[in-house]
């Protein structure tokens, strides 16, 4: 049965690493390349300079991100061309870092608790992933809400 197993035997052990202090531009480079992979990576684990887990980034806090500069940018009364303000915006502000926008801050699991806890937490907390760590607290896999659907859906509905 899929909940009595350790975390470590459910997760995905590929995933991607950004560090903390990385721009934007190479987040967006990492999500890119998670969303291009098959099967798609849930999110890409940050980490700080130590190699220990600091958050996760989704593309769901990427997009917030791009709505705040959009809105900084773009939403005033007579703007002409917003594509183009947009754009000028995003360069200025490029030097924003992945710990500012950034999800899952302190949210982890251990690699051997029950993979019914990291459900638990996903539903509770309404993650898209949640990192799985070891005992230094660095990264050795994610588990995503996809993998949750997955195992409760096929035991719900069998």
């Amino acid at each position: 049965m899929a909940f009595e197993q350790t975390n470590r035997e459910m997760m995905a052990p590929d995933f991607s690493a950004i560090k903390a202090d990385a721009g934007l531009k190479e987040a967006y480079e990492a999500l890119r390349k998670n969303l291009e992979a098959s099967p798609q990576a849930p999110a890409v684990v940050v980490v700080n300079e130590k190699g220990k887990y600091a958050g996760v980034l989704t593309v769901e806090d990427f997009m917030k991100e791009l709505r705040r500069l959009y809105r900084d940018a773009c939403d005033k009364p007579g703007q002409g061309e917003w594509i183009a303000a947009y754009f000028t915006h995003c360069e200025l502000v490029g030097i924003k870092k992945v710990s500012e926008i950034m999800s899952g801050k302190r949210l982890s699991i251990g690699a051997g608790e029950k993979f019914e806890k990291a459900c638990e937490m996903i539903l509770r907390k309404k993650l898209n992933a949640l990192a799985v760590v070891d005992e230094d607290s660095k990264p050795v896999g994610v588990i995503g809400r996809r993998r949750v659907l997955a195992e409760i859906g096929a035991r719900m509905f069998k």
